[in-house]
């Protein structure tokens, strides 16, 4: 999942050539890409109690060979969008299938487990650039991408298939109380924010890197520094996360992706702003999505149905944010999309505060006395 949905970010300027098509036009495929994915999470949470998670996955396994083989070959811009929107709704009902089964197996626990999880999205994003600029180098073309997802695909299909699917636990069994709708909802507009900055950020550095100056493989390696910091602050929260409340861990990772926005939008004028910039952001960054998730199900129980919401809330995140990067970067210039990030990344930071107090409101209604912070 993770090479197939980091696919794209890399590929812009060959797709802009291919196609013939401006950068603004091409950012709509991020928009194919998350509206499809809040489709697929929505979807594939009803399928994980109907049809069970592994099968679930491996559809999703299908439609990521799929989406990659029409995104590469496509030689009109409705055929490559169609490819972005079997990889968006693919990503989205795997995505939602494979958070709700950890949590079900380490209900309560679950924050190595996910962190872990993670990690492996962050190392597929890591390989992503690299492929896709080789592939561009040997080939001028992205069909060796397709070998490496396929292959891929089909380890992830006979691992999962050596395996039952999970089950979730019998709220009669499980000791936590179910978390409510509305603090589901509340939630979800973190991820909202989370996952937009996190997109934007991921999907259009390749972009801001070609025009603040880098050239040849550059780009391609100021994206791959990005996600090497991304799979590295998640592999780091395995860890921390069994030793460091999750509440304390979102709220420095939150605090830290802004310092490292910063850096980039003061020091603009400087290429070794890249650097600093988006390995401190993808360090602070990678925690706090599983994070989140974990500081929630350590004190309430997240059925399939409130995971795919929140999975869902995070596509619509990915929607909005990196659409609306692609014409600021042709209008007002690539400085643009640092200070995009930072800003939706600020109100995420303010948003985690609000997070911590309504959990704590709910359970203290439903009598329990550990304290968020704990």
């Amino acid at each position: 999942m993770g090479v197939t949905l980091s696919l794209l970010g890399p590929s812009v300027s060959y797709l802009e050539e291919r196609l013939d098509r401006s950068t603004s036009v091409i950012g709509i495929l991020f928009a194919v890409i998350a509206a499809a994915n809040f489709v697929g999470a929505i979807v594939g949470g009803r399928a994980i109690t109907s049809i069970g998670g592994h099968v679930t996955i491996h559809m999703g396994l299908g439609g990521f060979v799929l989406g990659t083989t029409l995104l590469a070959l496509g030689r009109d811009f409705a055929t490559v969008a169609v490819g972005a929107a079997a990889i968006g709704a693919s990503t989205g009902a795997v995505d939602a299938a494979v958070n709700t089964m950890v949590v079900w197996v380490r209900p309560g626990r679950s924050g190595p487990s996910l962190n872990a999880l993670h990690f492996m999205f962050g190392a597929g994003s890591l390989l992503a650039p690299l492929a896709t600029d080789r592939a561009i180098a040997f080939s001028e073309r992205l069909w060796p991408v397709i070998l490496v997802v396929s292959a891929l695909a089909a380890v992830a299909m006979i691992l999962v298939g050596r395996r039952p699917s999970p089950v979730g636990v019998p709220h009669d069994v499980d000791e936590r109380p179910a978390a409510s709708d509305r603090l589901v909802l509340v939630v979800a507009f973190f991820f909202l924010l989370y996952v937009g900055a996190e997109v934007g950020f991921s999907g259009w550095i390749h972009t801001y890197a070609e025009e603040v100056g880098f050239e040849g493989s550059l780009p391609a390696v100021a994206t791959a520094v990005f996600w090497a910091a991304f799979a590295l602050g998640r592999l780091v929260a395995i860890p921390v996360s069994s030793r460091v409340s999750p509440f304390r861990i979102v709220v420095v990772s939150a605090g830290l992706s802004l310092v490292g926005l910063a850096i980039m939008v003061v020091g603009r004028d400087w290429s070794w702003t890249v650097w600093i910039g988006s390995s401190l952001y993808g360090l602070a960054a990678a925690p706090q999505y599983p994070t989140m998730i974990a500081l929630v199900d350590r004190h309430l129980s997240l059925s399939a149905r409130a995971t795919s919401w929140i999975v869902g809330a995070a596509a619509i995140g990915g929607l909005l944010v990196p659409l609306s990067i692609g014409p600021l970067i042709d209008s007002v210039g690539a400085t643009s999309m640092p200070v995009v990030v930072g800003s939706v990344s600020a109100v995420a930071f303010v948003w985690v505060l609000v997070i911590e107090r309504a959990v704590e409101r709910e359970r203290v209604s439903l009598g329990e006395s550990e304290p968020v912070t704990a």
